[in-house]
């Protein structure tokens, strides 16, 4: 049985059909032959090229145009495709789970200044709930869950846990600066991500080798995966070209270079080149417009 090939462009098509599509030209009075590569028209209708999928969308002739005709090149702004936009969800996935760290180390943090602030009231509280769970002998309990850490909250002075609050608000901080800096795709984001994750690595190794948890190998794979990430496929300090490579990269796949590679049989028109005779199709036209072009 023959394996069905996936799409190439699913994170195109996954964009668009929560963002829409990226059409041009919809409200142009005239379209030629120069436009051929993003707007066509047969049988009375119009056909807009997506920037982002490359589907070909029909929309009615506008009957009151806002414009003279299609935009130039220069004066359309091109979205995200191709790697580019899957650097951009992995980035933004990478994001979220930055967040998931902010909430949790914020409330930590929270909890530690609560802790500090009024730590004799509330062991007074612990120390009577433990008595009236144990009938008088709270050393004959076996504490786990809530009641477990709540103990060892109890075993830190209250200076100790403010200073500990402040160190986790401080990692939240940057756990939010990262998050923001990562969905917003900016190269700083990337090398702070890349070594504040490093960094972190020899303590998680040395956490499993004191006590091996599905939890604690998962947030190393995790880590480990986002740093090989951010080496390789971004190619941070120097690596696979480093930053020089990675902007032409970016430059090639998200230009109209790459725009004009994907459609078949598309040659781009010299300044001397003839324009298009009339009966002749288009060369990747919507489904039958080449045929109703020559009818």
């Amino acid at each position: 049985m023959a394996r069905r090939k996936s799409s190439t462009n699913r994170y195109e098509l996954l964009t668009c059909s929560w963002k829409d599509h990226v059409l041009v030209g919809t409200d142009a009075a005239t379209v030629t032959a120069d436009d051929a590569l993003v707007v066509r028209e047969a049988d009375g209708l119009r056909w807009h090229r997506c920037l982002r999928c490359d589907a070909w969308v029909p929309r009615e002739k506008p009957s009151r145009p806002a414009q003279a005709s299609v935009p130039t090149r220069e004066e359309i702004t091109l979205p995200e495709r191709g790697p580019l936009l899957r650097d951009r969800y992995v980035l933004r996935l990478i994001a979220v789970e930055r967040g998931v760290h902010v909430v949790l180390y914020g409330a930590l943090a929270i909890v530690f200044f609560i802790f500090s602030r009024h730590h004799t009231a509330y062991q007074q509280d612990y120390n009577q709930l433990m008595n009236d769970l144990s009938g008088g002998d709270p050393a004959s309990i076996q504490l786990r869950g809530v009641l477990g850490h709540l103990k060892n909250l109890f075993k830190y002075t209250p200076a100790h846990l403010y200073e500990l609050g402040i160190v986790l608000a401080v990692y939240a901080a940057l756990e939010a600066t990262e998050m923001v800096g990562l969905w917003l795709a900016r190269r700083w984001a990337e090398y702070l991500t890349l070594v504040s994750t490093t960094l972190f690595i020899p303590f998680e190794i040395y956490e499993i080798s004191a006590g091996v948890s599905a939890f604690k190998v998962v947030i190393l794979v995790i880590n480990v995966a986002i740093v090989v990430y951010l080496l390789v496929a971004k190619r941070l300090f120097g690596i696979r070209g480093g930053h020089r490579v990675e902007h032409e990269r970016r430059h090639r796949l998200s230009g109209w270079g790459a725009l004009e590679r994907a459609t078949p049989g598309f040659e781009p028109r010299r300044p001397d080149q003839p324009d298009v005779e009339p009966d002749a199709p288009l060369v990747g036209q919507p489904p039958d417009q080449a045929r109703s072009t020559t009818a």
